[in-house]
Order: C-alpha cells, then structure tokens, then sequence
C-alpha cells in the first residue's frame, strides 16, 4: 500500500504543534522560587563574667555585717600595698578594736578642718591614701575604690581618705591630691595629715589601709581592702 500524504503530512504538522517541541515563550516559563533566606548567624555572645574564685571583700564584709545590726564578724585582716610615707616612726599606736577611736582634726584639701567628731552618730570609713602608690591607683581606677566611696557616701556612710605621706615624698602634697581626687572623681574628703601624727596613732602601715568606726564611735575593723592585692587573688 502506498502512503497517504495527506495523513503523513497532517501527523507532522500535529507534533510540530504538540511534542515536538514548545512553542511557548521563555520569558513566560515559570521560574523556581528562589530558597528561603538563611536566618543571618547570630555572633556568639561573650561569657559572663565569674566571680573571682576566693575572693574576699572584707572592708565590704564589715560594712554590711553594721548595717544588718550585727558585729563585725572579721575585725581585723592582712593590709597590704605600698608603706606609709611618714615623715619619722612616730608614737605607739593607741587605736583598738572595740575601743573608742583616737579623735582627730585634719585639713582638707581646702584647708578647712575636718573632726572625726563632725560625725558622731555615724558609720565612718577611713582609707589611708597615696594618690601614687600602684595598689591604690589600680583600686582607684578598676578596682573595688572605683565607686565603693562614692556608694557607700550616697548610702549614709561617712568616707574619709587620709594622706599621711610627709612633705615631698612620693603621692604627698594638697595639688597632687587635688589632681587625683579630680582624675578619679571622689565625692569624699581627702585630709592632710603630713607630720603623721593621726596615722601612727591608727597604726595605718600602707595605702590602702581602711578602718571603720561604727555609729557609736568604736573601732571596729581594720585591715586590707580585700584579699586581693592588684586584683589577683593573695
């Protein structure tokens, strides 16, 4: 049998038409969806801080166990930092724990007297201060006296930094300390005690040296900020 051209023909034309091949256009060829974004990655967070392990704060210690009423459970621990510039050795210390505190008047950095009597009745803490001794620079600027006085002046407690170096020794004189009271921003008093006198009878051997007197007038906590000289656990 011959074939049929006309059916040949109608065949070819059907499958130019079908699947053959497309005649649609490409512009209207669906596109896939792009992916859904990636969340963006979150940087990982920095640890907290942990506390010091061992860490003492004794001078902070003895201020909460007066204000919870009670007695101060450490009254006296291990100074530490730089020796006391004193002018000579000076007289026996006369302060004692549980005593009445050797009474002083000082000049401020204005030359106005200060009396521990201005403030009977109250909590008052005494720093022995050396603006240029490195234990207290660092307790000053990063350390725990970088607000400590200023919170505990804003909760009632009276502070008072008492430098004891005498004339032309190293941190002593009203400018130099009139710089680092500024440098460090302290609300408190710092006195001039530059024959010694008040700080041989405290006995105060280095700076910092912190002593408290509780609202009745008593003596009772002397020693170390901490039990951390420099920041690092002794």
């Amino acid at each position: 049998m011959k074939p049929n051209h006309s059916t040949l023909a109608l065949a070819l034309s059907s499958c130019l038409l079908t699947a053959c091949g497309s005649t649609s256009d490409d512009s209207k060829t669906e596109k896939p969806k792009d992916a859904a974004a990636e969340p963006a990655a979150t940087p990982p967070s920095e640890p907290a801080p942990q506390p010091n392990p061992g860490y003492e704060g004794h001078l902070l210690t003895a201020l909460g166990d007066l204000a919870a009423g009670g007695p101060v459970k450490a009254a006296e621990t291990k100074p530490y930092g730089c020796s006391v510039k004193y002018a000579d050795a000076g007289a026996e210390p006369t302060a004692k724990i549980g005593e009445p505190a050797p009474a002083f008047s000082l000049p401020n950095l204005e030359g106005e007297q200060v009396s521990l009597a201005d403030f009977a009745g109250k909590t008052v803490v005494l720093e022995w201060f050396n603006p240029d001794c490195p234990f207290v620079k660092y307790a000053h600027s990063e350390g725990p006296l970088a607000s400590l006085g200023n919170e505990q002046q804003q909760a009632g407690v009276v502070w008072l930094a008492i430098n004891s170096g005498a004339a032309g020794k190293q941190g002593a004189g009203v400018e130099r300390n009139k710089q680092a009271k500024a440098e460090w921003n302290l609300a408190h008093p710092i006195l001039i005690d530059e024959d010694g006198a008040v700080g041989h009878s405290y006995g105060a051997k280095t700076t910092p040296h912190m002593f408290v007197i509780n609202p009745e007038g008593k003596l009772v906590f002397a020693g170390g900020l901490d039990n951390a000289p420099l920041g690092r656990v002794d």
